[in-house]
Order: structure tokens, then C-alpha cells, then sequence
């Protein structure tokens, strides 16, 4: 399969790593600006979801470390 092979795995890894920590990044923007552009969104929703990426990203470097043997 071509798409878990190590070079693959590692791009999204990236990936997904600088979105969870933009994510991570406008969190605390708006933390810091108390939220009034993020009227609908809670400032939680987008630290969690910062996590998550990042989680997903240390999954996939794993999967691509897995898979380089």
C-alpha cells in the first residue's frame, strides 16, 4: 500500500502537527483577546482539537517508524 509507507507517513505527521498547533496558536489568541471574534466557538473547542491533531501526528510518526522496517 502506498500510502504507509514511511515518506507518506511522515509528511502527514507534519501536517497534521502545524495544524494542531495553529490551532494551539488561535486558541490562545482569542484566550488572550477574550474571544469576541469567536462568538460561536468556544476556546476550548479549538485547545482540544489542537490535541487531537497533535496526537494524530505523533500516531501517524509512529505508524511511519513502524513501517520503515
Amino acid at each position: 500500500m502506498s500510502n504507509m509507507n514511511p515518506r507518506t507517513l511522515t509528511q502527514w505527521s507534519i501536517g497534521a502537527g502545524f495544524l494542531g498547533i495553529l490551532l494551539y496558536l488561535v486558541a490562545l489568541w482569542a484566550l488572550w483577546n477574550g474571544a469576541k471574534l469567536f462568538d460561536r466557538v468556544d476556546v476550548k473547542d479549538l485547545y482540544y482539537a489542537g490535541s487531537g491533531l497533535l496526537y494524530i501526528a505523533i500516531w501517524f510518526k509512529l505508524g511511519a517508524i513502524y513501517h520503515k522496517s
